[in-house]
């Protein structure tokens, strides 16, 4: 029986963020710093991250019940707190800076009960978190941001509170800022699945949409969501979903000097005695690291892996997928303003990519077996390459480029391709250099998915 395995490429895409108004808060020579809404404070060197403080702090001092610009400051003190000292081990400087600002003893006076406090306090270093967690969620209102609500999401889901993770999941999808295409993406996943499998995500981020699935809008209740996770209550947790005995002794047998070795050991523990069939995103890189023993037995149905002892055709399932269950009209024409997000597993374009590398496998056989399919498919892609066209992605560490680009030769279609890096001869002149150039990317292109021209 022939059997597919395909590693999704690891794109990261740096999508551009929203506009925002900036504000001007130092100077450094004759260049003006600035800070914007959404902005990474990573950028800032210390000066300027000490004028960014004293301009909020200024603000916060005229403005006492200003909680945006309270919430901006705190972010600020968390950058100079946990970030650039508590991270390198000096948690004893972390302690005495965090003492010194005083940022939440002033304000649990200028804006004590609100969300804006209780969300400072539970992201501080410092206090008691949990606690603060279960305040900011009874008053949290209808207006904060995305990265909150993934928070609170995955604070509940460790609590196994449904009930107050569903009011937090129902406000998050009502909002509008969990991304369309994101829970397009967590439906076909699942749509894919048998009934009563279990859903391995290699991070919270991996559920949380089909928590939404299932807790707001009702569909593929049957399926269990686990993240992946090697501490005790987290594994416990995690089997008990599933239906596994868990015990001590059990759980002693995975430790091991290395984290990975131990997240493989539960999850190869998980593979061999579930009675529900398992699945794993195919999008996920822990499927490059696993080990070969447990990937020669993850076979490709389509956006999922499933884990199976034995062989069986998973081709047919993944054409059944494709044909039947998938819905993927939305990627020809989507009729939903696409939420900008700044989380790959929710980027559009990363998860439309995702449709490309997995599926493309299947337009042989339907070329030659199923003209319709075939002819479907070809406009799925080209809805998916239209978007991207222009496009270009690299890895660190990596000689190696992707790009989609129209072309017009042999009718208009697009084309994904890699691309092996060019250097400079410093020797050489222009004509020289472009000549050796247009050569070399002529020998050292490679088209992995071209489409068929639409008329």
């Amino acid at each position: 029986m022939k059997r597919t395995v395909m590693t999704l490429l690891a794109f990261t895409l740096l999508l551009a963020g929203a506009s925002a108004q900036k504000v001007t808060v130092a100077k450094k020579g004759k260049a003006k710093v600035t800070l914007e809404d959404g902005q990474s404070l990573r950028h800032l060197d210390s000066l300027q991250l000490d004028s960014v403080y004293k301009y909020w702090d200024n603000v916060v001092t005229e403005h006492p019940k200003d909680e945006a610009a309270w919430r901006k400051l705190s972010e600020i003190e968390q950058e100079m707190v946990i970030y650039r000292l508590i991270l390198y081990g000096k948690e004893k400087e972390a302690e005495q800076l965090h003492n010194k600002l005083n940022l939440l003893g002033r304000m649990s006076q200028a804006i004590p009960g609100t969300y804006t406090y209780y969300y400072a306090a539970y992201t501080s270093a410092f206090g008691h978190r949990s606690a603060y967690a279960d305040s900011a969620i009874a008053v949290m209102p209808k207006d904060i941001p995305v990265d909150d609500y993934d928070q609170w999401a995955g604070y509940l889901m460790n609590k196994k509170d449904t009930l107050r993770l569903t009011k937090v999941l129902t406000q998050y999808y009502e909002s509008g800022q969990y991304p369309a295409s994101a829970l397009q993406y967590d439906y076909n996943e699942l749509q894919g699945m048998e009934k009563g499998g279990v859903y391995l995500g290699q991070t919270q981020g991996y559920i949380l949409g089909k928590f939404i699935l299932q807790f707001v809008l009702g569909v593929h209740k049957d399926k269990i969501l686990c993240s992946e996770g090697n501490v005790k209550s987290h594994v416990k947790q995690m089997f008990e979903s599933i239906g596994i005995p868990f015990s001590d002794e059990i759980y002693n047998s995975f430790k091991t000097s290395k984290q990975d070795d131990e997240l493989f050991a539960i999850m190869r523990y998980i593979f061999e005695h579930s009675k529900r069939p398992v699945y794993l995103s195919a999008s996920s890189r822990f499927l490059t690291k696993i080990p070969d023993d447990l990937k020669a037995c993850l076979y490709n149905e389509g956006l999922t892996m499933r884990y199976s002892a034995k062989p069986y055709n998973n081709v047919a399932v993944k054409r059944r997928n494709v044909e039947q269950r998938y819905m993927m009209d939305y990627l020809v024409l989507q009729f939903h303003p696409e939420v900008k997000s700044f989380h790959t597993p929710k980027s559009s374009s990363s998860l439309a990519i995702n449709y490309l590398v997995l599926l493309y496998d299947l337009m042989p056989y339907y070329k030659k077996h199923n003209a319709e399919q075939y002819a479907r498919l070809n406009r799925i892609f080209t809805g998916i390459m239209s978007k991207l066209d222009g496009h270009g992605w690299s890895f660190p560490n990596s000689d190696k480029s992707y790009s989609v680009n129209y072309s017009n030769e042999g009718g208009p279609h697009y084309e994904f391709k890699e691309q092996i890096g060019f250097k400079r001869d410093p020797n050489d002149d222009e004509e020289t250099y472009k000549r050796k150039r247009d050569e070399f990317f002529k020998n050292n292109t490679r088209v992995l998915i071209k489409t068929e021209p639409i008329e």
